[in-house]
């Protein structure tokens, strides 16, 4: 599907770890990425919110319980921070 755009649209535009507790999975991505013991990613523009990334689409996906490595150490599993933020 990105493919019909240019090459910035499959370039990783967005990582973030979700840590509020009182955020809930509901179908509104606006709060799902933010939920306790998930992550989101999106693909393509970063650029209306300060990013370097242009392109002429963004697509959001949140992860469930997923292992996060950084720098290869592991800082979140199964969902759970390993770590203090």
């Amino acid at each position: 599907m990105l493919f019909r755009y240019n090459v910035e649209a499959r370039y990783l535009g967005e990582f973030g770890i979700g840590t509020n507790p009182g955020a809930r999975i509901s179908g509104i991505v606006l709060e799902d990425e933010k939920a306790l013991g998930t992550v989101h990613i999106a693909l393509g523009s970063n650029f209306d919110f300060g990013g370097r990334v242009k392109a002429p689409i963004h697509l959001d996906g949140v992860i469930r319980n997923p292992d996060v490595y950084v720098d290869n150490k592991l800082v979140m599993r199964s969902g759970r921070l390993l770590i203090n933020v």
